[in-house]
């Protein structure tokens, strides 16, 4: 027969205190959780503030798309008033035109007829 060898299970060895938890309830241990919280509080501060920046950049860039488009727009309508404008003008400016030959015309006309 075959003897089975039992062994004892070993319990696990204690963990070894940290140089923290062995000083944590000493003088030295209040200066140390108090940066240890201002340190946690800063990487807080630092996580709120992308999380808000990448907020604020995804709102900017929607906003800024929807200007864009908007002047887009405008530009158009105004390019369209623009080139209603000059084709006004160049039809005033050749009314004018007209008018000038018109009086012109006459002028010499009078001034034929007076000089016969």
């Amino acid at each position: 027969m075959t003897e089975k060898k039992v062994t004892k299970k070993r319990a696990a060895p204690k963990k070894a205190k940290t140089v923290f938890e062995t000083l944590e309830d000493s003088v030295v241990g209040t200066p140390i959780k108090i940066a240890n919280r201002t340190f946690l509080a800063s990487l807080g501060l630092v996580s709120t503030m992308q999380t808000e920046f990448e907020k604020f950049q995804t709102d900017f860039e929607k906003t800024f798309e929807k200007l864009v488009k908007d002047g887009e727009k405008a530009r158009d309508r105004y390019r369209k008033q623009i080139k209603g404008f000059r084709e006004d003008a160049k039809d005033f400016g050749e009314d004018v035109v007209e008018e000038v030959v018109e009086v012109k015309d006459r002028i010499v006309e009078n001034v034929s007829s007076v000089a016969d």
